[in-house]
Parts: structure tokens; sequence; C-alpha cells
């Protein structure tokens, strides 16, 4: 019994045993799942960024994000894409990643996949908004590029849909609408690895990287116009078209931009010409028709060096307008005329816009819709106080005039005339098209007369020599009669007449007081009657001192006149000149045979002088006097004509005026857009 109650106690002792093992077990268990939870957590605590990657932050692109284990650190690292953003041509296979897929953004499906970039539409959908554009308040957790990029493709996406429906409302045509092929000008992205270890410490999103000028063309082809541009605070400010950009320095990471939307935005005929050269226009510099279409044009150079020639401009501020009238060759008076905040600048319109007119490339695309450009000067183009269309009109009616005896008869005003006839045919038609304003008969005429004007210019019949003469008299004469305070040289009464009819304006100071339907009569009253005479006659004086007066010409002719002619030691005497009459002789300079010596152990040069051009060949067989005149006069009309085609085709946004920032041009100066 004793054996069996004994047995019976060690029995429940066991049993008590085996419950303390099971619930030690237990508790070991769960301190061990517990302390592996623990570690486990410390570990993918370790993936720094991982929720700062997260879709509401990146978009799609939140799909490229992973965690990376480094044995080595025993941590996870956080690996993510973001975009390389830059401007190219849609042709380009060159992208800033060698060996990186490059994806343009022309507003399709396709491009919207390869992008990762939602519609506006989808992305107001995600939102959850009532209205599509509405401005948003609450996702101010996103990055902003991811924005950028959405309404980049809106961009060409709305623009396209607006210049499909444009190009329907106008008669049939030939041509066919330009597709996205067709621009020179587009945006472009690729995909790059980064790690969330290499973010500064002040950054807590992704960034996508771009340049300096890459983001000043982005900003021009959206419509956002530059307001402040402070290198030296690091204070950059634009906004427009319902966009706002924001600049400011990082540390440790460099020049960082934010992107918003704050209104409605609209891509119609408001869009900038998708063409290459808005890239040196943002920068105020200008393509003129003078440039060679196959030349290799590093932009990246520009900024270090001084134009050489008439294929480039810089019109972006007034200092360098003034070093433009320098290199057009004007009178320093002109110059310093723009270098001068006390002296008037413009008459109907600032002067700088006349000249980007007569000279400025065609940059509109054949059959294109699309006529908006950024603004490369620091003046306002304010369309309020004058009217292209009457002007044209006006210049009908003055090129037509037969009382007018400055105009000649020859081959190339008759053309001018035919086509400013049916310039104006076009513009009383265009008031009554789907379009008016801007319909596609109109935008293909005025192409049309300036490719006519621009073969006359760079024809082998027209002397460039002479057609410079005739830009720089222009200017100089329009900027003095700007500026003259007490009439015109040489009249008693300060009024020209005409026969027979009322006074014509003799000072652009009288434009001002005229009515707006008066005014453009007596703007071209007084070109015709007034500027014409005086440019016509200085610059044929000007060319022909030049062609047969021998004297060492500046950097901008196109022969040198000092030529190495050590071995000789000689002057050579010149021949007689063009127009019949001997050059003046050059007076023998006595040398004595030690000086003589000296110089030719040094190596001195001395002065060639070589014999004038020979005489054009348009010139041969007439009265040289009467055809320089002639041809003058057909340059002179022919610049007007293109000034008004010119500036009629292209536009500007009033609100765009150009900060000085020439010297970013091409600059490859890495930023950021958070």
């Amino acid at each position: 019994m004793n054996n069996n109650t004994t047995s019976g106690s060690g029995g429940g002792s066991d049993g008590n045993n085996d419950v303390v093992n099971w619930v030690a077990l237990v508790v070991s268990l769960v301190a061990l799942l517990g302390t592996f939870a623990q570690v486990l957590q410390q570990y993918i605590a370790s993936a720094a960024g991982y929720s700062n990657c997260g879709e509401s932050v990146m978009g799609k692109w939140h799909e490229s994000k992973k965690r990376r284990f480094r044995a080595t650190e025993l941590r996870f690292e956080v690996q993510f894409e973001t975009p390389v953003i830059f401007v190219c041509p849609p042709g380009n296979d060159k992208g800033p990643l060698p060996g990186q897929k490059i994806h343009f953004v022309d507003g399709t499906r396709d491009s919207l996949r390869d992008t990762r970039s939602l519609s506006r539409e989808d992305e107001a959908a995600q939102q959850k908004t009532l209205k599509e554009r509405r401005v948003h308040t609450a996702d101010n957790e996103r990055a902003s590029w991811v924005t950028l990029l959405s309404q980049l493709q809106s961009m060409e996406k709305e623009s396209g849909e607006w210049q499909q429906n444009y190009y329907k409302l106008n008669p049939p045509q030939s041509q066919p609408l330009p597709g996205f092929q067709s621009h020179t000008l587009a945006v472009a992205i690729q995909a790059k690895k980064r790690s969330w270890d290499t973010m500064p410490t002040g950054v807590k999103k992704p960034y996508a990287t771009t340049t300096m000028c890459h983001l000043l063309e982005i900003a021009a082809m959206m419509g956002i116009y530059w307001k402040e541009f402070d290198r030296s605070r690091e204070r950059y400010r634009a906004e427009g078209n319902g966009y706002f950009l924001t600049g400011t320095n990082v540390p440790e990471l460099g020049l960082m931009f934010t992107f918003q939307i704050y209104g409605k935005t609209r891509f119609q005929e408001n869009r900038v010409i998708p063409v290459d050269e808005v890239k040196e226009l943002c920068c105020g510099f200008v393509s003129t028709l003078f440039q060679e279409d196959n030349k290799d044009r590093r932009r990246i150079e520009f900024p270090n060096e001084d134009p050489k020639d008439l294929s480039f401009l810089q019109l972006g501020s007034t200092r360098e307008i003034a070093e433009t009238m320098v290199l057009i060759e004007c009178n320093t008076d002109t110059a310093n005329y723009f270098r001068s905040d006390e002296t008037k600048h413009g008459h109907l319109f600032p002067v700088p816009f006349e000249l980007l007119g007569m000279l400025g490339k065609t940059l509109r695309i054949r059959n294109s819709a699309f006529r908006m450009l950024p603004n490369p000067t620091p003046y306002v183009w304010d369309k309020n106080f004058f009217n292209l269309r009457r002007l044209i009109r006006e210049y009908w009616e003055k090129i037509d005039d037969s009382d007018i005896t400055d105009i000649p008869p020859i081959p190339q005003i008759q053309q001018l005339k035919e086509d400013a006839e049916m310039l104006v045919g076009v513009l009383n038609a265009d008031k009554k098209s789907n379009t008016p304003g801007y319909s596609l008969p109109l935008l293909n005429a005025l192409h049309d007369v300036l490719d006519r004007c621009d073969a006359f210019l760079k024809g082998k019949e027209t002397d460039r020599d002479l057609v410079r003469m005739v830009v720089r008299e222009h200017f100089q004469e329009v900027m003095r009669m700007i500026n003259d305070k007490g009439g015109a040289e040489g009249d008693t009464d300060g009024k020209s007449t005409r026969s027979g009819e009322k006074a014509t304006a003799e000072r652009f100071d009288e434009l001002t007081a005229a009515s707006p339907e008066r005014r453009q009569e007596a703007f071209m009253e007084l070109y015709f009657f007034k500027v014409l005479r005086e440019v016509r006659k200085s610059a044929v004086t000007s060319y022909r001192r030049r062609q047969t007066t021998h004297y060492a010409p500046s950097t901008h002719s196109r022969e040198a006149s000092v030529v190495d002619n050590t071995i000789e030691g000689k002057v050579e005497a010149p021949s007689p000149s063009a127009s019949g009459t001997p050059s003046r002789p050059i007076s023998p300079v006595p040398t004595t045979p030690g000086v003589e010596k000296r110089q030719s152990d040094q190596l001195i040069p001395t002065v060639h002088i070589h014999p004038p051009d020979p005489v054009p060949q348009q010139y041969l067989g007439m009265d040289i006097t009467t055809s320089l005149d002639s041809q003058a006069a057909a340059i002179w009309c022919t610049l007007v004509l293109r000034m008004l085609c010119w500036l009629l085709l292209h536009d500007f946004n009033k609100k765009d005026v150009q900060i000085a920032k020439s010297e970013l041009l091409g600059s490859r100066l890495p930023v950021y857009i958070a």
C-alpha cells in the first residue's frame, strides 16, 4: 500500500514537472521569437528611406524600389530609380547615361508607360478630385518631379489635339499636319539607379536630375517666365501658365528646384514652337537668317566667345544689345543709347524687336499653328500700342506710291509690291476664317514671303556688305531720330510735306500723339519719307568709301588687310577704285638701312594693301551710283517687310521678359528637382 502511495505521489510530481518544463519551453520560444523579431526588425529598420519611396511620393516610380542586403555591413540598403531629364531632338540616341534607353515625352500611352507617368485625367482620378486640372493642396507629400512629368505629357497631348482640330478648321492643305517627329525640341528621360545612402541629410524625398540649361528650356516650353534669377543670393523664381517654379541651394547637394501647380494650365495657341533654337532664345541669343544650316554649333562655347559675324545676335540685356550694335558696326552714339537709362529705346515698339524681325531666323514649322517663342530681349512685347496688320497695309500703300521717288522701279521692288498686295488680301480673308488671327493660309503666306526675302538677302546678286551697311545705317538713323529733340536737320519748319497733302511726322515723338487709326500710317510715312532717304544715302556713301579707301578693315570684314610681306619688304600700290576714281596715294615712308635690317631681324610684318573688291556682276554696264542707290533701297524695303512678316508670324507673351543669363547657354551645371 505504501508503495502504491509513494508511486502515486511520484507520478503527480512528474506531471507537475512536465507542465513546468512545457511552460518554460513556451516562454523560451516566445522569448526567442521576440528576440528574433527584434533582430529582424533592426535589420529591416536599417533600410533607411524605404518608406520615403512609396507610391504616394514617387507615383509609378515606386515600383523600382527594393532592399538589398549588404552582408559585409549586416544591413539592408534601399535602392530605387529616378529620372534624368534632358532636352534634345526626337531622333537623338545619345543621353547623359551611356547605355541607358531614352524615353521621349510625346503624350501617347506608350510614352506614359515608358516614363511611368500619369496623364492629367488619370492623376485627377487618382487624387479623387471633382474637376480636371483642379488645384491640389493635399498631395504635398508627392515629389514635384512626378507632377512635372505628368504636366509635360499633358503639354504634348493637349497641344497635339488642339493643332489637329485647328488643322481641320482650315481649308484642305496640300501638306500634311506636322507630327512629333517634325519637332527639333523634345523632353526625354533616362532612368538612373540611386541609393538612399547617398541622399543628403536635409533631403527627405527622391529627386530627379537635370542641368541648368535644360531646366531653362523646359520652363520656356511650358510657358513659365522668370521673375527672379539672382545667382549671387541663390534665389530663383518663375511663374506662368498656372505653374510656379522656385529654386534654392541645398547643402551637400546644390541647386534644388520645386515645381508646383497653382492655377489652370493651357497648351493651345500659346504652345512654344518646339524648335532647337528655343535653347538660344532662353538665354538671349538669336539665330539669324545668315546662319548656315549645316554649321556645327557648339553652344557651350558661345558664352565664352564674342560673336564674330551676323550668325548670332545677343539681345539678353541692354549691355548686350549695345555690343550687338557694335557688331553690326554702328557708331558709338547708337551703342550708348542702349547703355543709358535716360534715353529712349522704342517707337511703336522697342527697337530690338525690329532688329529681331529684320535678321531673325524663321522658326515656325511649316504648316504648324504654333507661333509662341521665348522673349530674348529685356523689353515687353505689348501689342496693345500698335497693329502689325495695319502696318502691313500701310507698307503696301507706301511702296506702291508713285510719289515716293526713293523707291526704284527694279524687279525686287516689284516683287515686294506683289507680296504686300497678296498679304493684304490674305489678311482680309483671315478675318472671315474659322480661326481669325492665325489662319493657316495667313501663316503659310507670311512664311512664303519670309522665304523670298531671305533668298534675296542671301542671294548671289545681293552684296552682303551692302546689306550690313543698310542695317547699320537704319538703326543709327532710327535711334538718332527717337532721341532727337531738336527736329530734323535742315528743316526750317520741323515738318516735311507731300505735294498737295498734309504734313507727315518728322520725329517718332509725334507718333504718341497720333490716334490709333492714324498711328500706323504716320509710322510708315516717317519710315518711307525720312528713314529710307537717309539710310540709302548714308549706306551708299559708306559702302563706296569702304570699297575705294584702302585701310585695315575691322575683324568683321571678310578679307584681311595685313599679310606677312617681310620677304619683299615693301608696300604695294593700290589699284584704281571700282568707281573709276583713283584712290588716295599712299605717301612713301623713308627708311634707313639700319631700321630696315632690325625690322627684318624681328620678323615684323608690313602692311599689304589689297586692291578693292571687283564690281558685283549686277552693277556692270550701269552707272555705279544709281545702281547702288537702287540696291540699297531694295534691301531696306525688303528688310522692313521681313520685319513686319516675322513679327506677325511669331509671337511673345507680354509677361515674358528676358533676365540676363547668356553665360548659361549650354551650361551643364547639375540641378535637381525635388
